[in-house]
């Protein structure tokens, strides 16, 4: 059994402390729960202003967990993207920081890996836009081909979905402050917004063929994130609705060597960010 593990995980504001919001240092903390994942792929969003000092922060995230970086500049918010990886088990051979040159919110970013005795794997790291379902099914659209038969692609991210899950609110127009409601809700034909979560864009991705690891093995829709509270961080309210923004889905060709999901939801994962890790465990010999 030749098994492979990869992680996507949005650390908000890069792990950084903001006094203003009750948040303290977090990203030790952070690093120390991913140093227990063992992992051979780690796909990082909201690495705020990691550009800054010749890219000191990631390069030291990469070296305490033992990997190398990839980084993806955000052109807004600071809100950069990394990929890590473990070599020598995993060799670049191409790496793209931008793969729509510049049509993303953030960005996505794409790396071509040959993994020894199997073959090549496409790793996409992709931050989509909070703000928009329509410009979200836009940024989808970059990834579809990525799904062509023949084709080994791990789509990673924080995608901004907001599927709901077991425990979401029915009444989501009455959650949901209304100035967020574009963000999420699908809007009728009285121009009024519905209690139903706009996803469309996910839908391009399953209709294109991409396997969601946890609808595959049977398991129920997961909780990535909502659990925010304001009494732990001061934050406010405005996203505190259970839902799952946190995916990595697979292409057809690599789906059959899923082997494994989970999602690190524990009260520790879920004081250091508001949004929890999502690992996947490939076994590549079953294929």
């Amino acid at each position: 059994m030749t098994l492979l593990r990869a992680a996507t995980y949005n650390l908000l504001d890069g792990g950084a402390r903001r006094p203003d919001k009750g948040m303290a240092y977090r990203l030790p903390d952070q690093i120390s729960l991913l140093q227990t994942l063992d992992l051979d792929v780690l796909c990082l969003q909201e690495g705020k202003n990691w550009h800054r000092d010749r890219l000191r922060v990631p390069y030291a995230v990469a070296a305490q967990l033992g990997m190398q970086l990839l980084f993806a500049p955000s052109p807004r918010h600071g809100c950069h993207l990394a990929i890590l990886y473990r070599w020598p088990r995993l060799a670049p051979r191409e790496f793209e920081p931008d793969l729509s040159y510049g049509a993303f919110h953030h960005t996505a970013a794409l790396a071509e890996f040959a993994i020894h005795g199997h073959g090549l794997l496409n790793v996409i790291n992709a931050h989509l836009n909070p703000f928009n379902p329509t410009a979200r099914s836009g940024e989808v659209g970059w990834f579809t081909q990525y799904a062509k038969p023949g084709r080994d692609t791990l789509l990673s991210g924080d995608l901004n979905f907001g599927e709901p899950v077991k425990t979401t609110p029915d009444k989501l127009t009455a959650h949901i402050p209304a100035t967020k409601h574009a963000h999420h809700l699908v809007q009728g034909p009285d121009g009024a917004y519905t209690d139903e979560v706009d996803l469309s864009a996910l839908h391009t991705l399953r209709g294109a063929g991409f396997v969601d690891p946890p609808a595959a093995l049977g398991l129920p829709t997961p909780r990535t994130a909502g659990y925010w509270t304001n009494a732990v961080t001061g934050q406010n309210s405005e996203h505190l609705w259970d839902h799952r923004s946190d995916y990595t889905l697979l292409s057809p060709a690599l789906a059959p060597a899923l082997h494994a999901c989970d999602v690190i939801d524990t009260p520790a994962a879920r004081l250091m960010a508001d949004h929890l890790p999502v690992t996947v465990t490939l076994n590549l010999s079953q294929r």
